[in-house]
């Protein structure tokens, strides 16, 4: 039995195509996917369920479940964190095209199959003309749903942090290269906290935090410039930052400011930033923070992420609607506690199929990099440049 479960625990340790593995990475995705899937239970409990009216205390719980949105802020500064840091390494540069076509094999089958699964499921319900359905469906694909709708998808709602990611993925090199190139680490870092703080500015005088924009990388960009910033501090490291003491005990801190400070508020979104950082420094250098990130389990889950990610709001409107219909049943925290136990295992287990058998089989290891053609003249500071920066 033991041996079945290694066995079962090691086929499900995602295996990047670097062929590095960092745990603490997916323990960081980990802590992203669990706020965003309680966030949308709690939605559905709402929708479909029968509460009675809500305490004071319930009614706080229930604001912070809502604010489990940051989770996908996080997947976006952890995204700007992995692809950062192979251009941060001297030597270990990829042609456009080929990272491209690697990034693309990774990501578009999964996606192609879940999305279709959506819409196939909902031509079968009937919730939507043919015709409508399609339209939404080819806008979802091709991730440009919010250019033509506006809106989120039809298709699966979840989708549209999707198209902002895409966005980042087709700059990600030329931001990173651009910034990278600065060989003295303290400057670029002033300059990357800057341009973070004057792009906030203009985003706000510009209205890009809000409306049809906010759905886009011109919305977005900080969180992402904050995971290049965090690979530049994992790779070139200040020792003053891995020898305080108390990151651990900042971890709920800056994760309780993350929930408060997520407003279209310009002062509040800059604090957002700075505890977003916050994050990713609890998890390099807080000693129980970084062992927790790292066991096995916590991996295994954040690992699935992007499988969780794809089918969890689906299952999650499925299992609610079936609920709902028995009523009130018991208060708020009895309905929510009960019926996460039962969904999320429920949850857990579908997307380990959906991680095994549809996703990984295109997480294997690429061709070797080839030189770019535009990155191969760009010099990194190396390491002993590193901690006095």
């Amino acid at each position: 039995m033991r041996r079945l479960f290694q066995s079962l625990t090691s086929s499900l340790i995602r295996k990047p195509a670097s062929g590095k593995f960092i745990p603490f990475i997916d323990g960081l995705r980990f802590l992203a996917i669990v706020p965003v899937i309680v966030q949308h239970a709690n939605e559905r409990l709402f929708k479909y369920g029968t509460l009675p009216d809500l305490k004071p205390l319930e009614a706080q719980l229930s604001f912070l479940i809502s604010r489990g949105t940051v989770g996908v802020f996080l997947f976006f500064a952890i995204s700007g964190f992995v692809l950062s840091l192979p251009i941060a390494k001297v030597g270990n540069r990829e042609e456009y095209g080929s990272y491209l076509k690697r990034r693309l094999y990774r990501i578009e089958p999964p996606f192609l199959f879940w999305m279709s699964c959506c819409a196939l499921l909902l031509l079968v319900l009937g919730k939507y003309p043919p015709i409508e359905l399609l339209r939404h469906f080819a806008a979802t694909i091709t991730y440009t749903h919010q250019l033509f709708y506006q809106d989120y998808s039809i298709i699966n709602p979840v989708a549209w942090s999707l198209e902002v990611e895409i966005q980042f993925y087709l700059l990600a090199p030329f931001i990173g290269a651009a910034y990278f190139h600065c060989q003295k680490i303290g400057m670029r870092r002033i300059g990357l906290m800057g341009f973070i703080l004057g792009w906030m500015v203009f985003q706000h005088t510009m209205g890009w935090q809000a409306g049809p924009w906010k759905a886009t990388l011109l919305g977005q960009l900080p969180h992402f410039l904050i995971g290049m910033l965090v690979a530049d501090l994992y790779h070139y490291p200040i020792a003053r930052l891995q020898n305080f003491r108390f990151w651990d005990l900042l971890l709920p801190v800056f994760a309780l400011v993350m929930a408060y400070s997520w407003t279209a508020e310009l002062w509040k979104s800059m604090v957002f930033e700075v505890a977003l950082l916050g994050i990713f420094l609890s998890a390099f250098y807080g000693k129980l923070t970084h062992r927790m990130l790292s066991l096995s389990w916590v991996a295994i889950i954040g690992g699935m992420c992007y499988s969780i990610y794809l089918i969890h709001l689906p299952i999650l409107e499925g299992f609610y609607s079936f609920i709902g219909r028995f009523g009130q049943w018991s208060g708020y925290l009895g309905q929510l506690s009960i019926s996460l136990s039962i969904a999320l295992p429920l949850l857990f287990l579908c997307s380990i199929i959906a991680y095994r058998w549809v996703e990984q089989p295109f997480m294997r290891k690429g061709k070797g990099a080839k030189k770019s053609s535009f990155l191969i003249n760009l010099h990194t500071p190396n390491k002993a440049q590193t901690a006095n920066s």
